[in-house]
């Protein structure tokens, strides 16, 4: 479990976090989202024991993995230098890792000539060196080519069976595809906390993309190859099925045109 109660925090004279409390006591992948200086950072460091709170308690069971935005590499040594190093440091078998993150391209770079996209698969490739029961993960799959990102989604979801995961994104879709939970951080301040199935949209928004002009049958509008349609309940999608297929209209796709995270950060 991982526990934070009335946490203040931050850097010199300046805090940053403000009685920041909750408690997260079931595995799963718990998003937290906010603004940027918000205090997400903030708040990963000081779960992870980089940054002593200014008052405040925290409990935490079980050993504690971060991915740092900032990559903390040692930018002379080769690929395979560094995980090397790491390994007799922290544990685990660079073999494993290197196959896993498709290390095998650059092991001999110096990581100071990386692109930031290797940088991440390398510091990817370091968390992973070692098993743990917490994981904090700011922007996991930022700078990362979209397979290998949807490769780290897809493993970050079947660790979160058996472990705590705390995940900070950008990518809206990409939290509420894989999210099981939403913490809020606004101002250095828990704003909401609560399972992101719960969010609902203040207005549901759809877009259509069909065989026909769909302008003169429905009330929206187009925005590109999709036709936009906002509605009140998402219950109201099933009855525009019906009429377009009582047309003989043939429905190439329908997808929410909004993010019901995105309420959350305006």
């Amino acid at each position: 479990m991982l526990g934070l109660y009335e946490v203040s925090a931050g850097y010199g004279k300046t805090e940053v976090l403000h009685d920041v409390s909750f408690e997260i006591k079931e595995n799963g992948i718990y998003i937290l989202l906010g603004r940027n200086g918000a205090g997400k950072t903030t708040t990963l460091r000081v779960i992870a024991g980089i940054l002593p709170p200014f008052k405040g308690k925290i409990k935490k069971e079980g050993k504690i993995g971060y991915l740092s935005h900032s990559f903390a590499l040692p930018q002379e040594m080769s690929v395979r230098e560094a995980l090397e190093f790491f390994s007799k440091i922290i544990g685990g078998d660079p073999n494993n890792v290197i196959g896993r993150f498709h290390l095998e391209d650059i092991l001999d770079k110096r990581i100071l000539s990386l692109s930031q996209g290797q940088k991440k698969k390398l510091s990817l490739a370091k968390l992973f060196l070692k098993d743990y029961d917490i994981y904090l993960l700011d922007e996991p799959t930022e700078n990362l080519d979209p397979i290998l990102a949807s490769e780290i989604r897809k493993l970050i979801v079947s660790l979160s069976k058996s472990k705590i995961i705390i995940y900070t994104s950008h990518n809206l879709y990409e939290a509420r595809e894989i999210g099981n939970y939403v913490i809020v951080i606004d101002k250095g301040r828990i704003s909401l906390f609560k399972p992101i199935n719960e969010i609902k949209l203040r207005e549901y928004t759809i877009g259509i993309r069909a065989s026909e002009d769909l302008s003169k049958i429905l009330k929206g509008e187009y925005q590109g190859d999709y036709f936009v349609i906002n509605l009140k309940d998402p219950a109201e999608v099933n009855s525009i099925i019906q009429e377009l297929m009582r047309r003989n209209i043939k429905i190439f796709e329908i997808r929410e045109m909004r993010n019901p995270l995105e309420d959350l950060l305006r």
